[in-house]
């Protein structure tokens, strides 16, 4: 999604990029992208996992930090169940990080890396089909793979909704466009501890001009105004209640549907938060 949501936005907004993906890169010395196209900034999404992204160049980055040559940034996404074992430790390869969640800023100063911003999650509304509330022909949908949590929540939800998962990017933009509602559920199956965080799907439904209806994260107020511009439940007979309501009050879901597209297009759209990102960086 990097490619998608970080590097497309960033050519929009007129900087040169260089694209180098750590799953395939067609140069996998790092060192020699650096001498060829001498960036002013590195722009990273680290993961650490080695079996995801097995060419992420952890000691040219360290080094480069470490030089002042060049501006080193780190986008981190799983704060809340990787900081104690990944980012806090990790954060120490760059010149600033930012993290997915606002609670988490005065984790990062606790431990002494004050050139932390909050990035959070966006999406590039480019991307998404330009499809009328009416022409909309999903009701409800959820994108993502079906995990043994997940069934379990749809199942004793007993909605109907369409799953959709192993599809191209492209689809998956049409899918959000074409779905009158989109779920996303904030728990991490990778999480021991089964905590919620804040999610992509949050932004990717109000990009596509859709309902989201998503698991409650705290985090979720900074972005959205709860039961104004997105709907939130906490277990799933209240997700059960609210989406019968929903599905008998097309208005409401039409409605409160616009007002997280404004809301996303003023606050979360890619151009938006990279913009803001940049500025950040750039103070420190």
């Amino acid at each position: 999604m990097g490619y998608w949501y970080l590097y497309h936005p960033l050519v929009e907004m007129g900087h040169e990029v260089r694209w180098y993906d750590t799953v395939a890169p067609e140069e996998t010395d790092y060192n020699k992208v650096i001498e060829q196209f001498k960036p002013d900034l590195i722009f990273c999404c680290m993961t650490g996992d080695f079996s995801i992204a097995p060419y992420e160049p952890w000691r040219t980055i360290t080094n480069e930090t470490q030089s002042g040559r060049t501006k080193t940034f780190n986008w981190f996404c799983d704060d809340t169940w990787r900081f104690d074992s990944f980012s806090n430790i990790a954060c120490r390869s760059f010149n600033i990080c930012s993290t997915p969640e606002p609670d988490y800023l005065d984790k990062y100063r606790s431990i002494g890396y004050n050139n932390i911003i909050l990035g959070a999650w966006h999406a590039n509304s480019s991307f998404y089909p330009k499809i009328d509330f009416k022409d909309k022909d999903l009701d409800i949908s959820f994108v993502g793979n079906l995990t043994p949590s997940r069934k379990l929540f749809f199942d004793s939800a007993e909605i109907s909704i369409e799953n959709i998962f192993g599809v191209s990017n492209e689809e998956l933009f049409s899918i959000y466009a074409r779905s009158k509602i989109g779920i996303n559920l904030s728990t991490n199956g990778n999480d021991p501890w089964k905590k919620t965080q804040m999610k992509q799907r949050m932004f990717e439904i109000p990009a596509a001009h859709s309902l989201l209806v998503t698991e409650h994260h705290d985090a979720i107020q900074y972005f959205y105004q709860i039961d104004k511009e997105i709907i939130t439940f906490r277990t799933i007979d209240e997700f059960k209640k609210k989406c019968e309501f929903l599905f008998k009050n097309p208005t409401v879901v039409k409605k409160i549907a616009e007002n997280g597209y404004k809301r996303f297009m003023r606050e979360h759209d890619s151009k938006v938060r990279l913009k803001e990102v940049l500025k950040e960086i750039g103070k420190c």
